[in-house]
C-alpha cells in the first residue's frame, strides 16, 4: 500500500474518534448526518524517512445555533492541542499530530454552519 493511502486510512480512523461523520475530501452520502467533517493532505518530504502532511478539515453543522458546530470544533482542538504533541507509535510509522490554526468560514446560510481546522502531521516511517 502507498504511504498516502496508508496516511489518509490511518486520519480517517482516528478523526472517527472524535468526530464519526469523517470523509476525505468530500461527503458522498446520499443522506447527510450533521455535523460531519471532511479532511484533505497537502504533504511535504522531511529529512531521511520522514513526511509531513499540513491537514485541512472543515467541519460542517445543520443548525441554527453555533453550540454543536463550536462543541465539534473545540473536541478536535483539544485532541491535538494538549500539554504535549498528539504521539502514535504503529508498526509502519510514528506519527506526531500539532494543531496549527482554527477559522470561521462564511456559508450566506442561517443554518448551515462550517468552521476550517488547519494541523500539522509528522510521519516518520518505520518501513
Amino acid at each position: 500500500m502507498s504511504q498516502r493511502i496508508e496516511v489518509i486510512n490511518y486520519l480517517t480512523g482516528l478523526f472517527k474518534t472524535i468526530v464519526p461523520e469523517t470523509h476525505y475530501t468530500r461527503n458522498n452520502n446520499k443522506t447527510v448526518v450533521y455535523p460531519y467533517q471532511t479532511f484533505t493532505l497537502t504533504g511535504e518530504p522531511i529529512r531521511f524517512q520522514g513526511q509531513g502532511f499540513y491537514i485541512d478539515v472543515d467541519l460542517f453543522d445543520n443548525s441554527k445555533s453555533d453550540v454543536g458546530i463550536e462543541k465539534t470544533l473545540s473536541a478536535m482542538v483539544e485532541f491535538f492541542n494538549g500539554q504535549e504533541p498528539f504521539n502514535q507509535l504503529t508498526d509502519s510509522f510514528l506519527i506526531q499530530i500539532s494543531y496549527n490554526s482554527d477559522d470561521f468560514v462564511p456559508t450566506g446560510s442561517d443554518m448551515l454552519k462550517r468552521r476550517n481546522l488547519r494541523l500539522y502531521a509528522k510521519f516518520d516511517w518505520r518501513k
